[in-house]
């Protein structure tokens, strides 16, 4: 399979990873080589794994020079009146904690429920539980941060499962393995191209919406909002998607927490949500604020976020 068949695969509407013949040809065993790498790692003590991680996470941190860019962007932008050590660590402390939460994802995808559980804690839990004891469905408004996929599957563990959209990864492969992972213990992940219908009809039928708010999809389908010291882009029809799936919203935010091996998930109350729009944006973007602003390093930085402009300025 070409690399132009890869992207024609994983961009069809109507798209659904599974496993193919042709992921047993030669060029992916790479590929085959790192899962095999990241399933060893998943039983070496997580403590001697990320010592390893943070030297690797800042070596990385020192040669991704593209990355650091779009990071030190955005945390100036965010926070101008940093000094120019502070942005820097916080850049430096973000790749560990990318490098942690990678090296890690081998015992996500493999160790037991009882195993993933002892892994994490909850900070606010009561929300959830108190929604879904009222009956309601629930939207979890969940900003960028780098264990976001790991505090997914770790919900599943504990009787929530989740429903998400996302990019199909270019290589079918990689997209394939990575969806059986979200899915091990249950939830369904939906391509973005298949539309949002999908996504609205499964939080209807019980299982909770893993929504991602701070993606830049352009001024057209945007508002302006304040973001942090500067504005964004922001999407504003969360409002209307809870309306549709008969659904609160509720602010959660995964972070690693090496110090005690845990991966924590802070819940926020459900959120107010009116009809207008910009009221709407600029909810979210209040949620990330109060998320990433105690430890910014567990964001990740390195996306686009502040892409679009009001004077079209390209700023990375």
């Amino acid at each position: 399979m070409s690399k132009q068949e890869h992207v024609r695969l994983t961009a069809r509407v109507g798209y659904e990873p599974r496993f193919l013949w042709a992921f047993l040809h030669p060029k992916y065993w790479g590929v085959w080589l790192g899962i095999v790498v990241l399933a060893g790692l998943a039983f070496v003590p997580f403590r001697w794994r990320d010592k390893f991680a943070r030297k690797l996470g800042l070596l990385i941190a020192r040669k991704a020079h593209k990355p650091r860019h779009k990071a030190r962007v955005n945390l100036t932008l965010c926070f101008p009146h940093w000094t120019e050590q502070q942005r820097e660590q916080v850049i430096d402390e973000m790749f560990v904690t990318a490098a942690q939460v990678m090296l890690g994802i081998g015992e996500i995808a493999i160790r037991s429920k009882a195993h993933l559980q002892k892994r994490s804690a909850f900070i606010g839990l009561e929300h959830i539980q108190k929604a879904r004891e009222e009956g309601k469905n629930i939207i979890l408004m969940i900003p960028h941060g780098w264990a976001i996929d790991a505090s997914g599957i770790i919900l599943h563990t504990h009787g929530m499962p989740m429903t998400a959209m996302y990019n199909p990864h270019r290589n079918p492969l990689v997209d394939w393995l990575w969806n059986a992972t979200r899915e091990r213990f249950g939830g369904k992940m939906y391509a973005r191209q298949n539309g949002i219908k999908p996504f609205l009809q499964s939080i209807k039928q019980g299982n909770m919406g893993y929504y991602l708010p701070d993606e830049d999809y352009g001024a057209e389908a945007s508002e302006f909002v304040d973001f942090f010291a500067t504005y964004k882009a922001t999407l504003p029809g969360l409002n209307k998607m809870a309306k549709l799936a008969k659904a609160v919203v509720i602010p959660m935010f995964p972070r690693y927490n090496a110090e005690r091996g845990l991966y924590e998930m802070e819940i926020r109350p459900a959120m107010s949500l009116t009809e207008e729009p910009a009221q709407s944006a600029r909810a979210m973007n209040a949620e990330i604020e109060y998320f990433v602003t105690p430890t910014p390093e567990q964001y990740v930085w390195v996306l686009k976020l502040l892409k679009t402009r009001r004077d079209n300025e390209d700023i990375y």
